[in-house]
């Protein structure tokens, strides 16, 4: 049997490891650039789950959302330059309800962000949907990884 300060110690110790231990995000972005940006940004912390179109994000969330520490969405996949942002796509904020149902179907918690460069628009809408919190991209490249370690402390 362990004593009470062998037990203590053993709890620290377990403690220390998951606090060390890199946590996966599920990175869902279309961009490549933005993808290079918020590795940079993260730097070590973070182990990122990069997914570039809806498929394999559907899948990452139906298969695998257990392994996630936060998810981290853009609306815009596919974005297109040349078309208006009313008129761009939305399956962002379809993938940001469908994670969020899997997570409530699996009874885990796990916060979303939406990092968008379209912020007027889908705010509001990202936040309807489901997400904990919207940062613009720049934003997220400057305070991301404070705010998911703030957010995954909460859970």
């Amino acid at each position: 049997m362990l004593s009470l300060h062998d037990r203590n110690t053993y709890i620290l110790l377990v403690i220390k490891e998951n606090m060390e231990k890199k946590r996966k995000i599920l990175y869902i972005e279309d961009m490549k650039k933005c993808y290079e940006n918020t590795c940079k940004a993260m730097g070590e912390t973070f182990e990122i789950d990069w997914k570039n179109n809806y498929s394999d994000a559907f899948d990452a969330i139906t298969r695998n959302i257990g392994e996630y520490s936060a998810a981290v969405f853009d609306v815009n996949l596919d974005y297109n330059p040349n078309l208006p942002d009313n008129e761009q796509t939305a399956e962002g904020l379809n993938l940001i309800r469908m994670f969020k149902r899997e997570a409530e179907r699996q009874e885990i918690n796990i916060p979303i962000i939406c990092a968008s460069g379209n912020g007027k628009l889908y705010e509001k809408l990202s936040l309807e949907a489901g997400a904990n919190k919207f940062l613009w991209k720049k934003e997220f490249w400057e305070k991301g990884k404070g705010v998911l370690e703030d957010l995954i402390k909460k859970v």
